[in-house]
């Protein structure tokens, strides 16, 4: 999909020689920090930027020589998106719909599919009533209703609360297995780790990593971690300074129970688990990770 894309704004870098792949059925995740370069690679892949150099295809369509083939076939739903706010989620999804070519009844029924989904199929208000999170939803599950081979969500989940959250972790997964391709960004390791089929670990404007979070996680030469305040007393080298707190990462349950039983003050634990996602990204950014 990206072939060594490169592009720069003025003296910066956005990506510099990106590459990376998404197949057919499956939820791909790219996963960076700000500034990474996600939304850049997004904007080409969806033909709304050129790049520099590099080569990007959508279903075998060069998005820069054949723009118009690519988006036929895709649904963007950039970050900063904003919708038409007096017409109800239905409306607006209805509307969508029939511009790309659904008859009414045909888009009124994907639209209160897709809606009933995340939590909005009964909900008459207009957008302009609706809280940010909830306009944000109406938009994903007008994109998941779309016939688009390839979806790009650009950050579809920022600004809504955990139980919807979940909801449209739901509907993207749902769309999945009925054979689309769905793109989207996220800073959310969590989310990543909950529902990607592959992540591309992206920093600086390269993939730093592309493959499954399982085997990225895999590759976390510790077990466990433990996040304390950041005290005099606690020194440790296999630590990860968050400023006022540390992640503290251990090799084995031995070496963490050891560690937590000797603590002298247990108001510094702030909380313990085995590693994840989030570990994995933050010791591949810093090089801890093989």
């Amino acid at each position: 999909m990206a072939d060594k894309l490169v592009k720069k704004f003025k003296n910066v870098e956005a990506l510099r020689g990106l590459s990376f792949t998404a197949e057919k059925g499956k939820l791909v995740v790219v996963a960076g920090p700000n500034g990474a370069g996600k939304t850049t690679s997004i904007k080409i892949l969806t033909t709304n930027l050129k790049p520099d150099s590099g080569r990007a295809e959508v279903l075998g369509f060069d998005v820069t020589l054949d723009h118009r083939e690519v988006r036929k076939r895709i649904f963007y739903v950039p970050q900063d998106y904003a919708p038409y706010l007096d017409l109800t989620p239905t409306e607006y999804a209805v509307s969508i719909l029939m511009s790309r070519g659904f008859s009414y009844s045909e888009a009124k029924r994907r639209a209160q599919e897709w809606l009933d989904l995340v939590g909005l199929a009964q909900v008459n208000r207009t957008m302009r009533q609706l809280s940010g999170g909830q306009i944000k939803r109406a938009i994903v599950a007008t994109a998941l209703a779309s016939e688009a081979e390839v979806l790009f969500l650009d950050e579809p989940t920022s600004g809504i609360d955990v139980e919807a959250r979940r909801e449209v972790w739901r509907a993207l997964r749902e769309r999945v297995r009925g054979g689309t391709c769905i793109l989207m960004t996220t800073h959310d390791m969590g989310e990543a780790e909950a529902i990607a089929d592959k992540v591309v670990v992206v920093d600086k404007g390269l993939a730093l990593y592309e493959g499954s979070p399982r085997d990225l996680v895999s590759k976390v030469p510790f077990t466990y971690r433990a996040v304390v305040r950041k005290s005099p007393a606690l020194k440790r080298d296999q630590a990860v300074d968050l400023g006022d707190r540390l992640i503290v990462y251990f090799r084995s349950r031995s070496e963490f129970d050891s560690f937590i039983g000797g603590l002298e003050d247990p108001s510094l634990l702030l909380s313990a688990s085995s590693v994840g996602l989030e570990d994995a990204f933050i010791l591949l950014l810093g090089g801890g990770v093989a």
